[in-house]
């Protein structure tokens, strides 16, 4: 979601790749304080929004 991308670029962890932040990629920094839950919904997020309805469908609901 464009809104959702901007707000994430604001994020001092957050970066646009080189080769493949022109397509809307986003990157993010990794360490010992990574917040893995936060880093599992921007994965489940992502991945609803590009992936094949289908396999989207076999997905839990965002609400379970």
């Amino acid at each position: 979601d464009p809104a959702d991308r901007a707000a994430l670029l604001e994020d001092p962890r957050t970066f646009a790749p080189a080769y493949l932040g022109p397509s809307g990629w986003i990157g993010i920094d990794l360490d010992d304080d990574t917040d893995w839950p936060e880093i599992a919904e921007l994965l489940d997020a992502s991945f609803r929004l590009t992936a094949p309805k289908r396999a989207v469908a076999q997905l839990l609901p965002l609400d379970s």
